[in-house]
This record gives C-alpha cells, sequence and structure tokens, in this order.
C-alpha cells in the first residue's frame, strides 16, 4: 500500500464522520434561523397590524445608564436630520420618556443581549431599517481604552454617520409634576462620594470618599447638601442620605433643582448635564475634560505627563493625579460657581467632517 493510500484511509473516517455530524445540524440550525426571521417578521407585522409607523433607524450602544444617556445626544441629532420614528434599544426606558425616541425596545440582560440584538439587526434588515450601534473607543479586554480624539459625544454622533455641527450635550425631558415634587432640592448641593458602584467601576475615575466627607464639613454651615448614588457608596455624614432611594428620573428631577452637583465623571455627571445643573467635577487624569466634560462646568483636570491614561484601574503612580486635587480646590471651585448665575449654561458645538 502506497503512503497516500495509507493517509486517505486514516483520514477517511474522521471526514465522514464530520461531513455526517454536519448534515445532522443542518436541519436545526436551518429551523433556528427560520424562527429568527419569524419573529423579525412578526414585529415587523405588529406595527402594521397597529396601524403603528415603523421605526426609520434603531440605535443600539450597550446596557450601562450612562452610554443610554450619552445616545439622548445622538437621537437629538439624528432627529434634526432624519425626523421621528427612532427606535433605541435600551433597557433604561425611562431615560427617554419624553425625548427623541418614538420608540423604545430592551436590550436584553448580560447573558442574552447579543441574542435579542441581533433580532432587532435581522428586523431591520428584512424591513430595509437602518441599524447603528453608537461606539467611542476600543476596549482591550482587560484595562486599557482607546482614547478618543475628540468628545465622546462627536464620536458617537461621527459612528452613526452624523456630519455637520452638533452639541455636545445629554438631554432628559422631566414632566412638571417630577420637577415640582423635587423642588425641595431646591438650593442644595448633590453629592456622591464614590462611583464605585457603577455597572463597570473604575478606580482610576474614583476620588476619595474621606475628601469628599470633608468637603461637606467645610461648607455644612453654610450650605446643604444631598448624597445621591449607590446603596454601597460610602455615606457622607451632614448629608441627606439618598443613595439607592432614587429611580434615575428622581435623580434627575433632584439634579433639576439643586444648586450644584459636586462629584468624579460618571454617571451623575452626565444626568447632571442633561438637566441643566452646574457641576463641579473631579477629574483627576484618567481622561480629559475635553474628551467627555461639558464647558459649563468646572473640571479639575490633573495634567499629569501620564494622563489621559484612560485606564480602568491600574496606575503606575499611585494615582497621583487624584491625590493631587485637594479638598480646598473643591471647596475653592464650588464657591466659585456659587457666585455665577446658575442658568443658562454654555453649550459647546463640534463640527463632524
Amino acid at each position: 500500500m502506497t503512503a497516500a493510500k495509507s493517509i486517505v484511509r486514516q483520514l477517511l473516517p474522521s471526514t465522514v464522520y464530520y461531513v455526517a455530524r454536519k448534515l445532522c445540524h443542518a436541519p436545526r440550525r436551518i429551523v433556528r434561523k427560520g424562527r429568527e426571521w419569524i419573529v423579525a417578521f412578526g414585529l415587523g407585522i405588529g406595527f402594521i397590524a397597529t396601524r403603528t409607523k415603523l421605526p426609520t433607524l434603531l440605535l443600539f450602544f450597550g446596557l450601562s445608564p450612562g452610554d443610554d444617556l450619552l445616545c439622548t445626544a445622538v437621537l437629538r441629532e439624528l432627529q434634526k436630520r432624519h425626523g421621528t420614528n427612532l427606535l433605541m434599544i435600551s433597557n433604561h426606558s425611562e431615560l427617554f420618556n419624553g425625548g427623541d425616541a418614538t420608540y423604545v425596545w430592551p436590550a436584553g440582560n448580560q447573558h442574552d443581549y447579543i441574542s435579542v440584538v441581533s433580532h432587532y439587526r435581522r428586523f431591520a434588515r428584512l424591513w430595509l431599517r437602518d441599524f447603528k450601534r453608537a461606539v467611542y473607543g476600543g476596549y482591550d479586554g482587560q484595562d486599557q481604552f482607546e482614547a478618543p480624539s475628540r468628545h465622546i459625544i462627536a464620536e458617537m454622533c461621527a459612528s452613526v454617520g452624523i456630519k455637520g455641527p452638533i452639541s455636545v450635550r445629554p438631554y432628559v425631558a422631566l414632566t412638571d409634576d417630577e420637577m415640582a415634587i423635587s423642588s425641595w432640592a431646591g438650593g442644595k448641593i448633590v453629592i456622591m462620594s464614590s462611583g464605585m458602584g457603577a455597572r463597570h467601576p473604575m478606580l482610576n475615575k474614583d476620588w476619595y470618599a474621606a475628601r469628599f466627607q470633608d468637603v461637606v464639613s467645610a461648607l455644612r454651615e453654610d450650605l446643604e447638601f444631598v448624597q445621591l448614588g449607590s446603596p454601597s457608596d460610602p455615606p457622607i455624614r451632614h448629608a441627606k442620605d439618598l443613595r439607592g432611594l432614587t429611580s434615575l428620573r428622581q435623580s434627575a428631577a433632584i439634579l433639576y433643582n439643586a444648586r450644584l452637583f459636586v462629584g468624579t465623571v460618571g454617571f451623575l455627571m452626565h444626568l447632571a448635564r442633561a438637566v441643566d445643573c452646574p457641576s463641579v467635577i473631579v477629574y483627576g487624569g484618567r481622561e480629559a475634560p475635553w474628551q467627555s466634560g461639558y464647558i459649563c462646568n468646572i473640571n479639575l483636570y490633573s495634567a499629569v505627563p501620564c494622563a489621559p491614561c484612560w485606564r480602568a484601574n491600574r496606575c503606575d503612580f499611585e494615582r497621583r493625579c487624584m491625590k493631587e486635587i485637594t479638598v480646598p480646590d473643591v471647596v475653592s471651585s464650588i464657591r466659585q460657581m456659587l457666585s455665577k448665575p446658575r442658568n443658562p449654561l454654555s453649550v459647546e458645538s463640534i463640527e463632524i467632517h
């Protein structure tokens, strides 16, 4: 027997097995794919049956409330250019009540959102709709994010094909009743102690809970404070404690009425801007204010040689950028912001080519 025949005889059983297995699984895959297309078809028929207009565009980012909130800026720019009937895929539908999203569909949980979003993508393809995923940078899967070359809202708008001038700010539309119920927060300072209770906690965004406490202690004779945040955030003495007790919209209404927000980069910073509440933000050096902040705020940034690093938790310099921002720096910034009229807040405009 030649060497070639010997090799063929060795390979033949495994090859036959491989082909047979593929043939056995083919009907199963065909049935699954067919079922998925039927679901996509059914979604469209549901619109037609209820005499509801099909969405012209579906927008998706991810699962965290902060990223979804930033999508309100993208939706506003899309609405200006393409009109209504925009569909947002989000688990935080309350952020979009009264806003620019005509429809909000759930994104699923951490384990099944890829499958859920695939259904929506298939729906868009079947019914000739646009499906867009907003992004503003990559991630290496460990600790390093890709640093954006412009504001993340501009990056998100560009990623879905928007061109021309855009306004760098998110939006939340509150009702008169929501604003009235939280009117008790008028004149008060909203403060947070930590951002480590976020969906994706990043130590390099965090200041120090003890220093936030010192800020309140230094000003409590003159000002009243309200603490918002996650239940796991360290409590701040001499502040009204609302950690974990408010919905997203209740937090927005409190910020709408408050005189000022004091905190770090994260959801509450963006939520404050969405409802026109000025802020003092401890940036440190993980990211720069021109990349994610707002020009109407006082942003305490440390321009150390390694900044902005865009690392989540690792640091080779013991977080020097945060250590260099002191309690007197924050107290002075609060007093400076309080010396100005609360509104109107300035809005940055960026041209996307």
